[in-house]
């Protein structure tokens, strides 16, 4: 099984990174506007070479405090071939982001983005339990989104892979 894991899994909880703002006047506040739109690039399996397009697009509501996101993987992601795109919710505030929930793509998420960009998050049961665990730490900022991630296999093999991804608009 090939895991094509820019595991944007992640993504959800980048996606929402993506909210995280680390060119604010107002040091330590969140700006999520300032980073809605469409971001993309690859996901590369480091340990297979696997690599595919995504594709996050990042819609706020600052006065509501809420993001909604669709993330778009494409390749053999997970080993399970082209998914279709998912949609998730979260919640944004002068702190950071919170993405936390269950998708049938990525399993159950928690990840949470800081004021100044740094996204950690872990998913468990990704790919309806292909992969066990996923956890990844990466960076958004409001021209870039960057993650890494280590994936822990059914069989305690561990892979890692990148998402690399620039906003379009």
């Amino acid at each position: 099984m090939r895991v094509g894991m820019a595991v944007g899994v992640a993504l959800c909880a980048l996606a929402l990174g993506a909210c995280g703002d680390d060119d604010d006047d107002d040091a330590g506040a969140f700006d999520p506007d300032d980073y809605s739109g469409t971001y993309a690039g690859t996901w590369t399996n480091e340990s297979t070479g696997t690599t595919g397009p995504v594709t996050i697009t990042i819609d706020t509501d600052a006065d509501a405090g809420t993001a909604s996101l669709t993330i778009d993987f494409g390749g053999d992601y997970l080993g399970l071939g082209d998914p279709p795109a998912a949609e998730l919710s979260g919640t944004v505030s002068d702190a950071g982001a919170v993405v936390k929930g269950t998708s049938e793509l990525f399993g159950e998420y928690d990840v949470t983005i800081a004021a100044d960009g740094a996204i950690v998050g872990v998913m468990k049961n990704v790919g309806g339990g292909v992969i066990p665990e996923l956890t990844y730490t990466g960076t958004v900022t409001s021209e870039r989104l960057d993650a890494d991630y280590l994936v822990t296999l059914a069989d305690g093999t561990e892979v890692t892979s990148i998402l690399r991804m620039e906003k379009e608009d």
